[in-house]
């Protein structure tokens, strides 16, 4: 027969997260947390948190999957292009050979998942893969002989140290280790590696994972979440106190069989009287404004675009989706850029050629207001440079596509014809036009003939009636001094 006791404590637990009593009626309890491993509750052991781990909780909680997503889409939906010191694209020949290894390799699809993984496990790996016999030990130093042909993205929650070459005492490099399952530990020669590290301490080789920075967050707003769900059903439900006098397990058994349909009930004879407690209600609002602000602040990313705007609600909004902005493309310029020109100097060297060009990114507009406001101040100062001589039409069309652009101090430019088309500063607020004064200051709307003659009928009508009124005065005071 179920007792009291554990009846209570079984409610306690599903309900209350609440002191899951040892079955001496001691104090030497353990509190449980709904939708949580006890292991990995406290702020001191989130170091024992597992990459497997991690993952599970990007795929349960879509602010962090949204948040992740959404900043690797960003720094590579616009990609880049390849320009030599002059500001040339590439040849035709160069062109080709780096188009058809973009899209043997997936390049812009691997470098979205290689940031996706940093962000998640701290550290991104690519692997190299070149042309050499499949017998090849990982452990083999890349040579200059060998061509590269393929990139792969590695598992990051199968590369968790690094050691040294157990076979070899003078071989001093660290080799990251490929752990699979139950598999001998597979070494692999950092040449044959691109590492994408996001967030990274001096001195370390592995990156730091926002998912474990935000441990503690996540956790507290996933049991948040959880036990929100809970409360809100207990609160629909209710729960049915049944009293039976003289109660014997066959009235229990049958009891339950009845009242089954409803989960939370208590069964119980005269002698004991329990009372349920309901939890006071309280706003989770204020609870979840934390997570928002940490979960974004973790990422580098502005509230309001983790959560969405709301209509009527983005006031103040672009400072912090400029700085998103500018945060991601130092990360496209510190952590990205030399990772794709590594692999590229690679690929030019297996053709025998000489990699001398420059990654340039495609700038990331905000919105298309902020386009309209771009083009609109690239077109006032180009209009301004050609109408005082300064650059060619050719180099006033640059200057709109690019901005920016380098001038030859000694070119000689035509002067441009006098009548030139004005563009508005983009600096300067519009003015409302005046309107032209008029002399006529009286509104006279436009009647129809018949209503002027009902307007003069009715005047006429007046002026009858005040003479009438005048005369009918005049007799009065006639009579009054009679």
């Amino acid at each position: 027969m179920t007792t009291l006791r554990e009846i209570i404590r079984d409610v306690g637990e599903k309900y209350i997260w609440g002191l899951s009593a040892s079955d001496d009626g001691s104090s030497n309890s353990k509190v449980k947390r709904i939708g949580s491993n006890n292991e990995y509750r406290n702020s001191d052991l989130v170091k024992g948190v597992n990459l497997e781990l991690l993952r599970k909780i990007v795929v349960s909680e879509p602010l962090i999957r949204k948040a992740i997503f959404k900043k690797n889409r960003d720094t590579f939906k616009n990609w880049f292009l390849i320009k030599d010191n002059d500001g040339n694209i590439l040849s035709d020949r160069n062109y080709k050979i780096v188009k058809a290894f973009d899209k043997k390799t997936m390049f812009p699809a691997l470098l979205f998942q290689a940031g996706v993984s940093a962000n998640i496990y701290g550290t991104g790996f690519i692997e190299k893969i070149y042309n050499e016999n499949s017998n090849t030990s990982s452990m083999s130093k890349i040579t200059s002989r060998k061509k590269l042909i393929d990139l792969e993205l590695i598992n990051s929650e199968n590369i968790k140290e690094r050691k040294k070459n157990p076979d070899n005492d003078n071989d001093n490099t660290l080799y990251p280790v490929y752990h699979r399952g139950n598999m001998d530990e597979q070494f692999i020669h950092p040449s044959r590696l691109e590492v994408v590290r996001i967030d990274k301490l001096p001195f370390s080789y592995f990156g730091i994972s926002t998912v474990k920075i935000l441990w503690n967050v996540l956790n507290s707003k996933m049991n948040a979440d959880v036990s929100s769900g809970e409360l809100l059903n207990w609160y629909g439900r209710g729960m049915y106190d049944i009293e039976i006098d003289g109660m014997t397990p066959e009235d229990e058994t049958e009891t339950k069989n009845q009242v089954k349909k409803h989960p939370d009930y208590l069964i119980h004879d005269e002698k004991v009287k329990v009372s349920v407690v309901n939890p006071t209600r309280i706003d989770p609002t204020p609870f979840y404004e934390y997570f928002y602000t940490n979960i974004a602040a973790a990422l580098e990313m502005p509230k309001h675009m983790l959560t969405g705007s709301e209509l009527g609600n983005v006031t103040g909004s672009e400072v912090g989706t400029s700085a998103y902005y500018s945060d991601i493309e130092n990360i496209q310029k510190l952590v990205f850029t030399p990772i794709i020109e590594g692999i590229y100097k690679e690929l030019f060297r297996s053709y025998n050629k000489t990699w001398d060009y420059e990654i340039v990114w495609n700038p990331i507009f905000v919105d298309e207001l902020s386009e309209a406001k771009i083009l609109q101040t690239r077109s006032y100062s180009a209009t301004q440079a050609a109408n005082a001589s300064i650059i060619d039409t050719g180099e006033a069309r640059r200057m709109l596509n690019q901005g920016i652009i380098n001038l030859e101090p000694d070119k000689k430019i035509e002067p441009v014809i006098k009548d030139s088309p004005k563009v508005s500063d983009p600096n300067v607020e519009p003015q409302p036009v005046k309107k032209r004064e008029s002399k006529e200051t009286e509104y006279r709307p436009f009647l129809t003939r018949t209503e002027l003659e009902m307007i003069e009928k009715t005047k006429l009508k007046g002026k009858i009636e005040e003479e009438l009124q005048e005369q009918r005065i005049r007799e009065a005071m006639e009579k009054k001094k009679k």
